[in-house]
């Protein structure tokens, strides 16, 4: 049975404690249990209707019926994602950072290097600007 909206909800009622009514007349054991398709419309009622009435309306305790619309409302809860599997990450090879050398002549003239080798030959580089005129 799918969720009744309130307006049909006190008809279900009313259609529902005739079905358990019959039900109870027809069981062969004097104490049998209650079928799963009537909890089920049960629970469904008491998710629109107060719990307390349709239990007292359909002759259950109101903690069983409590119990079972909680069993059904864990049910539908679908279950925490499990963990991803071990995944393992490969490190990329380690890399100098780079390093920024800004040389300014007397005349204004600026020259700026940007380097990331452990030992570059700046030494002829320089020679040569700042001799340049």
């Amino acid at each position: 049975m799918s969720m009744v909206s309130p307006a049909h909800a006190e008809e279900a009622l009313v259609h529902l404690t005739q079905q358990f009514a019959q039900w109870r007349q027809s069981r062969t054991p004097p104490r049998g249990r209650i079928p799963k398709p009537l909890w089920a419309q049960a629970v469904n009622l008491s998710q629109v209707l107060p719990c307390a009435r349709v239990a007292k309306q359909l002759g259950l305790t109101p903690q069983a019926l409590k119990r079972r619309r909680e069993a059904t409302g864990r049910a539908l809860v679908p279950p925490p994602p499990s963990s991803p599997p071990f995944v393992e990450v490969q490190a990329l090879p380690w890399r100098t950072p780079a390093t920024e050398v800004e040389v300014q002549r007397a005349d204004g003239t600026r020259l700026r290097i940007t380097y990331s080798e452990a030992a570059p030959l700046l030494v002829p580089l320089l020679q040569t600007f700042l001799e340049a005129r």
